[in-house]
């Protein structure tokens, strides 16, 4: 949990790249950190302003960060690789064999996670739109579809501090580093986002071919999104569900009668039905 971390404590990272899946990467990975350097110095630290060493490393130091890569979330699992180091420090994963299966780059994936670790290593930072919803603070969700090469590798694009301005107007600056999106907080078409409107946090898709691949291709498991919605409704379930119990394991018990548990139930039912027609982009993710 984010309250063990013991990260930023004055002092820009290190991180290390370590290798330990079985799956090829599809990519040297010397070849990739240096690729990922030259993105950091080149196109990402002029704007964002947050440097980092990388390297690769077999036995990282106590006060690493780490990117891991795993064949898949059961690796990571079995490994306890979840969001901190047993240190304290940040860990993003990347599942090779996952990514490969739904059809993506391992570089691209790599240099995605790298560059939001970097902004907001506790994966517990928001942004409040016009609208009042809350958007997760994660530099390439929302533009994940938007690649370009340095050095023939491929690498992630990447949004600007602007895109979590609200006040900008369409066009007025520039929001991404591909320069594809025109206004603040905008999902591009095979992109997503995590909203929140305090009480709960779940995804909002650029479109519905996006939606569909991502829950029926793309492993997510064991991702930092997934960890950020986690904790997100476990606090909104501690502070808002009076009738229902947090549990040590942060699961929530029911202790509804039988019958206001069927109509609760029942509630959830038709918001995801509700959510399965709402058309996209646009509207509010949280309105039956």
């Amino acid at each position: 949990m984010i309250r063990a971390a013991a990260f930023n404590q004055g002092k820009f990272p290190t991180i290390s790249f370590v290798n330990l899946a079985k799956a090829p990467l599809e990519v040297d990975l010397k070849k990739l950190v240096a690729a990922l350097e030259k993105q950091l110095e080149r196109d990402f630290v002029p704007i964002w302003g947050y440097p980092a060493k990388l390297q690769v490393a077999d036995k990282p130091k106590p006060d690493e960060w780490q990117i891991v890569f795993l064949d898949d979330s059961d690796a990571a699992d079995a490994l306890g690789y979840h969001d901190l180091t047993k240190d304290g420090q940040p860990v993003s994963k990347v599942f090779v064999k996952s990514t490969v299966a739904a059809g993506e780059k391992v570089s691209v994936t790599t240099s995605h996670e790298l560059l939001e670790m970097l902004i907001d290593p506790g994966a517990q930072m928001w942004a409040q739109a016009s609208n009042s919803l809350f958007y997760a603070y994660e530099m390439c969700d929302a533009v994940e579809d938007g690649e370009y090469e340095i050095d023939r590798i491929a690498v992630s694009n990447f949004v600007y501090p602007s895109f979590f301005e609200s006040w900008h107007k369409p066009r007025s600056v520039r929001f991404d580093h591909l320069n594809k999106v025109s206004k603040p907080f905008q999902t591009l078409k095979n992109g997503y986002q995590i909203v929140s409107n305090g009480s709960a946090a779940r995804e909002i898709f650029g479109s519905r071919r996006k939606e569909r691949h991502f829950h029926e291709v793309e492993d997510r498991t064991m991702h930092r999104s997934e960890y950020r919605k986690r904790i997100t409704n476990v606090r909104a379930a501690r502070t808002n569900m009076p009738a229902a119990l947090v549990t040590e394991t942060g699961l929530v018990a029911d202790t509804r009668t039988p019958r206001a548990a069927v109509l609760h139930h029942a509630g959830r039912l038709l918001t995801e039905l509700a959510a399965m027609v709402d058309p996209l982009p646009g509207g509010d993710p949280f309105e039956l």
